[in-house]
């Protein structure tokens, strides 16, 4: 008795809540709580974003968040919903695991899959820190910093010309982001806008021309001018390149030290 006397007054108030929380579990608390249904929601600006509800029998609830997850994975929640009713859901790394294995040809590595799998683990922990009214991070191991760097990805669009991203840029700038990330490879999502409106060309693996190389070069020096000293910048790439063009690039942007070069080259290349 002492010595968890001893040991709880050393301790965070909420590592005090937490063990309480967990003591009442034990003692039946928590310790009936099963999930009762598993839901979706979808919304659609910067693409599709695809939200994950699970609630439980003891009026709990979670919410997790799935990206780029698309009606896939709408369909693969619903079909998950069965397997996880009457779940225990504090067993989180047991229904992640069991379910990505059980569905491995399914795709359990990857994809939709994966990103279904994602939305519910969050929506997972976000119950469980409700439950026993701690944030997440105290189930985690406890907070490791008071404040942390975050950087801006600019919301660049098909067709833009250089000014129109440099309107963004400056948005960003506004508000006070000491960095940020651009896309360098906005040419290749689509064919809208003046600019490219005559343009073609393979999304993935691809070899740019010398005024595609060059545009993406002068992108990227306008952006840093912009930044200024102070900011720190990244580009992405989202896969488009081959090997040497990606070398090529790399060599041409090193002058401007950028904070890194994202995803230049598809992952299945395997020359890289």
């Amino acid at each position: 008795m002492l010595g968890r006397h001893v040991c709880s007054t050393y301790l965070k108030p909420a590592a005090t809540t937490l063990i309480r929380a967990l003591g009442e579990r034990q003692s039946g608390g928590n310790a009936r709580m099963k999930i009762t249904s598993v839901k979706t929601a979808a919304s659609t600006g910067h693409c599709m974003h695809l939200w994950v509800k699970i609630t439980t029998d003891a009026g709990v609830t979670g919410i997790g968040e799935c990206v780029h997850g698309g009606y896939q994975s709408i369909a693969i929640i619903k079909e998950l919903e069965e397997r996880l009713v009457g779940r225990d859901p504090f067993a989180i790394d047991a229904i992640f695991e069991e379910t990505r294995r059980s569905l491995v040809f399914e795709g359990g590595f990857a994809g939709a899959l994966i990103t279904a799998l994602t939305g519910i683990e969050i929506a997972l922990w976000d119950l469980k820190g409700k439950a026993l009214k701690v944030p997440i991070y105290e189930l985690m191991g406890g907070k490791f910093r008071d404040d942390i760097r975050v950087y801006c990805d600019c919301e660049v669009s098909p067709g833009m010309n250089m000014a129109e991203v440099q309107a963004v840029v400056d948005e960003v700038l506004e508000a006070g982001f000491t960095a940020l990330k651009v896309d360098l490879d906005i040419r290749a999502y689509g064919h809208t806008g003046t600019e490219t409106g005559w343009y073609d060309k393979d999304k993935f693996n691809m070899t740019p021309n010398k005024w595609e190389h060059d545009r993406m070069v002068e992108l990227a020096e306008m952006v840093v001018k912009a930044a200024g000293k102070s900011v720190d910048v990244a580009c992405d790439l989202h896969t488009r390149l081959d090997k040497h063009s990606a070398i090529r690039l790399a060599k041409d942007l090193e002058h401007l030290q950028l904070m890194w070069l994202e995803e230049p080259i598809p992952p299945e290349n395997i020359d890289t």
